[in-house]
C-alpha cells in the first residue's frame, strides 16, 4: 500500500500555505487570516509526526 510519508504532507503543506497566503494578500492584506488555517493544519502535522514516531516504536517493541 503506498501511503503518503510525513515529508509528503509537509510538502503540501507548504504548498497550500503559499497558496493561501497569495490569497490571503491579494483579497485582504489588511488582515493576515492565513494563521488560522496554518495552526490548524500545522496541529493536524505534528499529530501525524507523533503518531508515526508512536507506532514505530510500538513495532519495535514487539
Amino acid at each position: 500500500m503506498n501511503t503518503p510519508t510525513f515529508f509528503d504532507n509537509l510538502k503540501r503543506y507548504f504548498v497550500a500555505l503559499v497558496f493561501l497566503t497569495a490569497i490571503n494578500l491579494i483579497t485582504s492584506p489588511n488582515y493576515l487570516w492565513v494563521v488560522w488555517p496554518a495552526l490548524g493544519m500545522g496541529i493536524a502535522l505534528l499529530n501525524e509526526l507523533l503518531n508515526s514516531n508512536n507506532s514505530k516504536r510500538v513495532r519495535d517493541e514487539c
